[in-house]
C-alpha cells in the first residue's frame, strides 16, 4: 500500500487495506443477499453433505498422516473435525499458544479421548527478539499485505510443519459469525464501522474522532475525498442488517481472515477454511440457520448453536459429551433450551470460569513498541502525528489487547514495509 495520509487514514478505520474492494463488482455477498432474499429451501442434511463434500475433494488420495486441523475448545472446528472423523480420516490437530488457555486445554483433551496427534505450537512467552523475528518473515512473506498481528501465527504455522509436514491444512475462519452475527469489537476494525452502523454519531464526526485517535489529521479536501472513499465500500452504503452481511463477507471473511490463509499456504500446499467456501455460503443462506433469517426472533440467540450440534450428532456423536470451551457441551443444548440456559447461565455468570487468551500482548510487547516507535521514519510521520503519538503511548493506560495496540503499531508496521523495501 502506497505510503499517503488517504491510504493510512482508510486502514486506520478499518484494520485492513480495504482498497481493493473499492467498487469491485460482484461481491460474494451480493448473491448471498439474493440467497436471503428467496425461500428456505436447504435442510440441515444438505449443508451436512455440502461440508463433507468439501472435505472428500480436498483429501482425495491425501494420507492421514499429511491432513492438519487447526482445533480449538469452540463448535466450528469441532464440525469440521466431526466430519473428518466420520469419513474415517484422523487429522493432525494443533493449538497455539499459552498452555492455560481453555481452547488449548479443550483441544488437547479431545485429542488425548480420540488418539488423534497433537501439537501446541509456538507456546513458549514470547519477547520482543522473537516477535520481531517474525513480524519481518510476515511481512516479506505476504508482500505486506499481512499486518504484523498475525506473526505469531507465522510462528505456529512455520514450528508445526518443521515438525509434522503437512499437505492439506483446515481451518474454521468465520464458522460462527453467519450463525450467531456479527458481535462488535475493535479487533477487526476500528469503532468507525459500529458507530456509524449503529447511528451512534454522524458518519462525519464519527470520521473524525477515528482518524483523531489514530493520530492522522487531514484537510477538508482530504476528508472530502476519504468520505467518498469510505462511501464506496459495500458494507458502508446498505441498510444496518445488509451492511453486516457485508461486512463479515467482504471484510472479516475475505480481507481480514485470508492473511492466514496466505500465510498458512505458504508452508502448506492446500488450505482449507471450510465457512469461507462459496458452496457452503450459498447453502447456509439458503437454510433457516442464516443470522439474517433469524432478526426478528427476540430468542434467536438460543438457536445459534442448534445447526452444529444437529451436524455433530450426524457426523459423529462421541463429540457431543466433550465440553466445550464455554463450559457447556453440545449435548447440553440437545437436552432442551431450559438446561442449555440453566448450564450456561452458571457457567457465564455464577460459575465465571476464568480463561487465559492464547496469545497476549503484555510487557514485551509494551517493549516491543517503545523501541521500534523510536525507530520509526520521518516519511511515515508526515502521515501520522508523531508528539500525540508519543504524548499517548507515554500517558495512556495500556492493556493487553490486540485491537487496542492498532493504533500504536499501525505506523510501525508501514515502517517495516517500507524498510523490508515493499512499498512501490
Amino acid at each position: 500500500m502506497q505510503p499517503n495520509k488517504l491510504n493510512n487514514a482508510l486502514f486506520s478505520l478499518f484494520h485492513h487495506d480495504v482498497s481493493t474492494t473499492l467498487n469491485e463488482e460482484p461481491h460474494l455477498s451480493d448473491k448471498l443477499w439474493n440467497n436471503l432474499q428467496k425461500a428456505v429451501s436447504i435442510s440441515e442434511n444438505e449443508i451436512g453433505e455440502e461440508i463433507l463434500a468439501i472435505i472428500k475433494r480436498k483429501t482425495l488420495n491425501i494420507p492421514n498422516q499429511e491432513i492438519g486441523l487447526t482445533l480449538t475448545g469452540g463448535f466450528d472446528s469441532r464440525v469440521i473435525l466431526a466430519a473428518l472423523l466420520h469419513l474415517g480420516i484422523k487429522p493432525i490437530c494443533f493449538t497455539y499458544g499459552d498452555e492455560r488457555n481453555r481452547d488449548i486445554q479443550i483441544a488437547r483433551n479431545i485429542c488425548k479421548k480420540l488418539g488423534l496427534t497433537y501439537f501446541n505450537v509456538a507456546n513458549t512467552k514470547p519477547t520482543k527478539e522473537w516477535y520481531l523475528k517474525w513480524v519481518d518473515q510476515t511481512i516479506n512473506l505476504d508482500e505486506g499485505n499481512a499486518h504484523l498481528h498475525r506473526a505469531h501465527r507465522t510462528a505456529a504455522i512455520a514450528e508445526l510443519t518443521e515438525i509434522h509436514p503437512l499437505k492439506v491444512l483446515f481451518t474454521g475462519h468465520l464458522g460462527g459469525e453467519n450463525i450467531r452475527g456479527l458481535s462488535y469489537n475493535d479487533y477487526f476494525a476500528s469503532p468507525f464501522f459500529e458507530d456509524f452502523n449503529e447511528n451512534k454519531l454522524s458518519k462525519d464526526e464519527n470520521l473524525r474522532n477515528q482518524l483523531k485517535r489514530y493520530f492522522i489529521e487531514l484537510n477538508e479536501s482530504e476528508t472530502i475525498q476519504l468520505m467518498e472513499m469510505v462511501n464506496s465500500l459495500p458494507w458502508m452504503t446498505k441498510d444496518k442488517n445488509r451492511n453486516k452481511l457485508y461486512f463479515l463477507n467482504e471484510l472479516v471473511g475475505k480481507i481480514h481472515h485470508n492473511q492466514d490463509i496466505r500465510i498458512y499456504s505458504k508452508f502448506v500446499e492446500t488450505v482449507v477454511p471450510v465457512y469461507l467456501q462459496e458452496s457452503y455460503l450459498e447453502k447456509l443462506t439458503l437454510s433457516k440457520h442464516h443470522f439474517m433469517r433469524k432478526l426478528d426472533k427476540k430468542v434467536s440467540f438460543l438457536e445459534h448453536p442448534k445447526l452444529y450440534c444437529q451436524l455433530i450428532s450426524k457426523f459423529y456423536p462421541a463429540l457431543l459429551d466433550i465440553e466445550l470451551s464455554n463450559g457447556y457441551a453440545p449435548k447440553d443444548f440437545l437436552k432442551g433450551n431450559l438446561n442449555y440456559i440453566v448450564k450456561r447461565i452458571w457457567q457465564k455468570y455464577i460459575k465465571k470460569i476464568k480463561n487465559y487468551p492464547s496469545f497476549s500482548y503484555n510487557d514485551w510487547f509494551i517493549e516491543f513498541v517503545n523501541e521500534k516507535s523510536k525507530e520509526i521514519s520521518d516519511e511515515i510521520w508526515t502521515i501520522y502525528n508523531k508528539e500525540l503519538y508519543f504524548q499517548q503511548l507515554n500517558s495512556t493506560e495500556l492493556k493487553t489487547n490486540e485491537g487496542f495496540w492498532h493504533k500504536f503499531s499501525n505506523p510501525i508496521f508501514f515502517d517495516l514495509i517500507n524498510k523490508n523495501k515493499l512499498l512501490p
